[in-house]
Formats: structure tokens, sequence, C-alpha cells
């Protein structure tokens, strides 16, 4: 029993005359109690708990569940409830939960319950105190109410042809009168949202009382602004008048108010005839318009939202024109710099790095304007793996820190407030995020400056935690007008002259959009002069075992040199820039310059002649994914095997995705970068070795 459990003992033994105990033990509804850890063990239970799920004891009741809260939710439902009670846990002050979800009853019928839970935070993680009740006949009330809807529409449907104009109409509501005996021929009414407009309500009582009657008393329910004239509308006398005139259609809009005092625009359509006995009649048809006027003003707004966006991206061409000329212009130039100096090793070497610089330049504002476009056009996708955070933020620490050690950065990471490192996310756009916030940081901070990534953790319940990613420095800051609109696309605070800071203005808004498609939260805090402080919220899973950090393990340094590959490439130039890169770092490159020569080049060579494939995806007549599953496919085990990696130029999450289900073993990007393939190929091989090695203890 641990300390937790002691507690919930105690708390029962010290109840005076045992009042608490016989409270919980013989209220109408059940009562449990349970961790709030990944295993969710039930602590405590009443004997009403045992009736709802039909067990006469609680041996057999922890049998049926197996002790466990997620035991006792239908499984359908587990993963929405426990998603929807960390949720509110989260964003409720007082820790307090609501669920509906049907129960693993024991005769196996289907039993819903309404779950009402109170989260309380101990010194050994957390419990939930929660009551719930049956309520399984309001679920088969409501259905019974849709059936006796149903049935009425079927009604409604045999009706004669005016009915069906109504219905052809989508009216809310309809009845027909006797304007001649100033009565209701027949009434019916329709529901919105599910709600009964009270005035019509009495409709279906009031079949005998008079027309001139209702509309009196359903004037109340209209806008007060306008009784008279809905009556008015709706006077006999003036319908009798129109039908003589020949206009046998009138039209009216009047608001009115619904039973949960929303206030609905109605648009009226009064369709004039002739009944039997030569009556004239009157069909009464009501739409609700108000979502249509609703729309009409949002379309307006996005109009105006439109044209400032058009404005906006105006402002973002021209700064955007500068900021894509200047790297091009650096490109360029340096370049005939360098075949005028071609004899001047020092001066043309220092030109190509600055060419470089700049090509990074450009391929990152080419990068941010395409992520934008992608989050706008609603492609953008989640992948959540298994990942150790330490891993995750030793590749982020290898990716920013260049850039802090060239402005004598202070860089530091603190990840001392974590106990759950094992989780569920999508790396990729978790890196992207971290990264987008530290090289910003980076950017805006002074040469000595101090920049500190720190990750909190605190555990919400049902094996997820919420995590805190903080990015603080010392840098310039932010004005306080720019703030409010920082996260926006094409927005800068400074242009490029004035910050002699390349940029789109898009690096913010990606960043927004990848936090709002994990359904997190983005805070920025700044003060110009004393820095900035970025705060991103996820709730991430937890995994059920430790994975342990491969960044951590120690292993043998592997060595490149001389490894033999297959550069499966159909591009002349993208082959001949990549084999010249490779063999500069000592790789042995035989190239192929299509899927099919590779897979029969794998096929004739030794066993194990390759250490590994970098592999195209776009390609003319087999492309990289169909070599890659013909390769996997291969009879010999060893050559089937060899390590393979995507170098493809579309590098969203999909696209990895995809690399992956298709045999392959990772995904670099184009242009190539040589210090970051070195490192993958090495993590892949490490990888091959690791898994050989475990193989041969099995």
């Amino acid at each position: 029993m641990d300390e937790s459990t002691k507690e919930l003992m105690k708390a029962f033994d010290k109840c005076p005359t045992d009042l608490f105990r016989n409270i919980v033990e013989n209220m109408p509804g059940g009562f449990f109690i349970y961790r709030a850890d990944g295993n969710e063990e039930i602590l405590h239970i009443n004997d009403a708990l045992l009736g709802i799920f039909g067990c006469d004891s609680r041996e057999e009741f922890l049998k049926l569940t197996g002790g466990t809260f997620k035991g006792m939710v239908f499984p359908d439902d587990l993963d929405k409830v426990q998603k929807s009670i960390a949720y509110q846990v989260i964003n409720n002050k007082n820790h307090l939960d609501y669920v509906e979800y049907r129960i693993n009853h024991k005769d196996g019928t289907e039993h819903w319950v309404e779950d009402y839970g109170h989260f309380i935070r101990t010194e050994s993680g957390g419990i939930f105190y929660v009551f719930i009740a049956d309520n399984t006949d309001r679920i088969k009330k409501r259905m019974n109410n849709l059936e006796s809807i149903n049935n009425e529409l079927v009604r409604i449907s045999a009706r004669e042809s005016q009915y069906r104009k109504a219905i052809l109409y989508d009216a809310l509501f309809f009845f027909e009168i006797s304007l001649t005996e100033d009565k209701f021929i027949t009434a019916v009414t329709q529901t919105y949202d599910g709600q009964m407009f009270d005035v019509f309500d009495s409709i279906n009582d009031s079949v005998e009382t008079g027309f001139s009657d209702f509309i009196n008393f359903s004037s109340k329910r209209i806008n007060q602004n306008e009784p008279n004239e809905y009556k008015g509308f709706f006077d006999i006398k003036r319908l009798l008048s129109c039908y003589d005139n020949g206009e046998l259609e009138q039209t009216y809009d009047s608001w009115a108010v619904d039973t949960l005092g929303r206030k609905r625009l109605l648009h009226y359509v009064v369709l004039l005839g002739e009944g039997g006995d030569g009556q004239v009649t009157a069909l009464v048809m009501a739409k609700d318009i108000t979502e249509q006027i609703e729309r009409q003003k949002l379309l307006q707004v996005s109009l105006r939202q439109a044209q400032a966006a058009n404005i906006a991206k105006s402002t973002f061409l021209s700064n955007m024109s500068h900021d894509i000329r200047t790297p091009l212009n650096a490109i360029l130039g340096f370049t005939d710099l360098i075949r005028m100096h071609i004899d001047e090793q020092d001066r043309t070497a220092d030109y190509l790095e600055k060419i470089k610089f700049s090509g990074n330049q450009l391929l990152t504002i080419v990068n941010e304007a395409l992520e934008v476009t992608r989050m706008e056009s609603g492609k953008a996708v989640l992948a959540e793996t298994e990942c150790h955070l330490i891993d995750l933020l030793a590749e982020v620490e290898k990716v920013v820190l260049p850039q802090m050690s060239a402005k004598s950065i202070c860089f530091t990471i603190d990840k001392s407030a974590v106990t759950h490192f094992s989780v569920y996310v999508d790396i990729i756009r978790t890196k992207e995020i971290l990264c987008q916030l530290l090289d910003n940081a980076a950017k805006y901070t002074n040469s000595h400056g101090k920049v500190t990534l720190t990750v909190k953790e605190e555990t919400v319940s049902g094996g997820y935690g919420k995590y805190t990613f903080e990015v603080v420095d010392n840098g310039i800051g932010i004005s306080e007008q720019f703030l409010e609109h920082m996260f926006e696309p094409f927005t800068r605070e400074k242009n490029t002259t004035k910050s002699g800071v390349l940029g789109s203005g898009l690096g913010m808004a990606v960043v927004r959009s990848l936090v709002d498609l994990m359904d997190g939260r983005i805070d920025v805090k700044s003060k110009q002069g004393e820095g900035s402080k970025f705060t991103v919220t996820i709730v991430l899973k937890y995994l059920e075992k430790d994975i342990g950090a491969l960044s951590a393990a120690p292993s043998e340094p592997i060595s490149l040199k001389g490894r033999r590959l297959l550069l499966v490439e159909d591009n002349e130039i993208n082959s001949e820039i990549a084999q010249a890169l490779l063999t500069e770092d000592g790789f042995v490159v035989e190239t192929a310059s299509d899927g099919d020569i590779a897979v029969e080049m794998i096929k004739n060579n030794d066993a194990g002649y390759y250490d590994f494939v970098l592999m195209d995806i776009q390609m003319p007549r087999m492309n990289g994914y169909e070599a890659s599953r013909a390769i996997r496919s291969l009879n010999d085990k060893e050559r089937a095997g060899v390590p393979i990696i995507a170098l493809s130029a579309n590098t969203y999450a999909e696209d990895r995705k995809k690399s992956i289900e298709a045999g392959m073993d990772a995904h670099a990007p184009k242009p190539i970068d040589m210090v970051s393939l070195q490192s993958l190929i090495k993590e892949v091989l490490e990888r091959k070795i690791l898994n050989a090695s475990s193989k041969s203890w099995q």
C-alpha cells in the first residue's frame, strides 16, 4: 500500500461516527477513487457502483474491470474519455471534469453513465474522486423523442401539395389556417437545434382556437420594437384583401426568441389559396435565416480580411523582393569575383563562404514561404511517434549551437523539471518549433548575450502530461505595438534595412500554425531593451515504458571513410554535386540514374558490397519508393537489408512517413548539408549495428 492509499484509508478512519463513510457507501449514485497515472488503479468503490455494473460483489467487479478505470470504460470510448478528462483538468482551476461514456456492464448490454470527477494532487502523484450515475434511460428517452419526430415528419410528407412545398422550402415550422373562419385547420411544429419555439408549442393544443388570438399571444415573443408590425402583417382582413387582389404570396422578416433566450431571425412566407367549401386558406411557413445573415456578415468580415491580407502580401512582396535579391546579388556578385581572382586562394575562400551563407539565407526564406502555404491549405498533419525528449533536445542543440557560438551567446538547456522523457510526439514539428524560436532568439540577441531553453512537465492524468517549453533571451526585445501582430503571416516589425536581419516575416507564423496543429498554446512576453520570453505548452501522452535516450548511450565512434555508397539520382547536375561532396568526405561513390538500375546493381554485386544507398524520390522509370520496396523484397536478406536513406527536396512529415513506409531507414533533405548528412548516416549505421547485435543475443 503506497502513501496515497494510506492517506485515503486514514481519511476514512478519522471520519466522526463514520459519517463520511456512511454517506459514500449509501449514496444513490456510484462513487470510486482511482490513481491519476498510466495504470489508473482503482483504490475505492461503494456498493452503488456495483449495482451500476450489474455486479454482486467487489471481487466480481474487480475481475470484470481489472481493477482499473480503463477497464470500466467501453473500449471504443476510452481514448476520447481520457483526452476529455485531461483537457478539462488542465483548463479548470478547480481540476473538475464531466464526461459521458458507455461502461463494460456485466451482462454485455449497452449502459451509459455520467461521470463527475475531481483531480487531487498528492505527494505520490494524483488521485481522482469520481461520482457516476446511470443515464441509460435518458438516452433511450432521447431516442424515443427522435423517433416521435421522425414519425411526425413522415406524416407531414404525406400531406397535400402545399405541405410538400413547405418541406422543399426547408421550413422551421408551418401550419395551415382558414382565413374565412379565423381558425387553424392543422398545425405542425419542427425544431431548431432540438429546441421548440414556445410560441408555437401551443399550436397543437389550440387548433380549435382563433388564429387572431394566437397572433396576439405570439407577438409577445416577437422583438418588442415591432409587435404591432407583426400583428399587422398577419391581420386576417389584410390577408383576405391580398387574396382578392391576386397577391397570393406574402413575405415578412421578424425577430423571435427561442426557449434558450436566443434571438432568431425568421423569414415568413404565406401562401394564399382556396380550400373546401369556398374557404380562403393560408399556409404559413417560417424559415430561420439567422445563420444565413450571420454567414453574410462573416463573408463581409472575410472580404475585409482578404483585402487586408492582400495589402499585407503586397507589403511582404515588396520586402521579400529585397530579401531575396540581397542573397541572390551576393551569390552572383561573389561568383563573378571568384572568376576574376581564381588564383587568389584566401580571397576566393572568403567569397565562397559568403556565397554559402547567402544560399542558406535564400533557402530559409523559400522554406518558410512554402511552410506557410502548406499550413494555410490544411495539408499539414501530425505524425506522432515514440520519442525520448533528451534525444530531441540534443538534436535541437546540434542545430542551433553553431549560430549561438558564432555570436558567443551563452546557450543552456534546463530539463531538470522533467520526469517523464519517453512520450508520443511529432518529432519533426516539435524540433521545427524549438529551432525557429531559438533561431529568432539568437538573431535578436547581441554578442555575448544569453539564451535559455527550459522544459517543464506537469503530470495531468490518464497517462498524459503538460509540457512547457520556455525560450528566454536578453536581446533587443519586441515593441508593445508589434506583439499583437507578430504571429501574423508576412509581418515584420522592422524592414530589412533597419533591422539588419534577413527574413520574410513568416517564421513566427509557422510556429503559431504548428502549435495550433498540436492543440497547444503559445504566449510571448517582451520588453524592448530587456529581452523576450516565448512559452509553448502542449499535452503529450506518456509511453508505457522508458525507451532510453540514444544520445546518452555510449557507443564506438563510426568511421565513414572508405564506406561504399550507391547514389541514385537522375538529375546530372545534382548527381555531380553530390558525388563530388561525398567523395571529398572520403566515401567511395557509385551512381545509378534510375531506380530500376539501382535494384539491378544491388542484385548483381556481392551481399554487403554497398554500405548504404542514397535514394532520390522522383525518377522517370522507377521512383525511389518503388525501388526501395523492390530492394526490401529481395530473397537475400543481407542485400535486402542494406540501409536506404531518402534524398528529397520534399521534407514534410507526410513525405518522411511515405519514405519510412516504403522501407527506407531515414529521410535527408535537399540541398545536401554534409554535416547533417554525415550525422544521419552514422545514426542509421549505428542503428543497424545495434539491431544486428540485438538479434545475435536472441
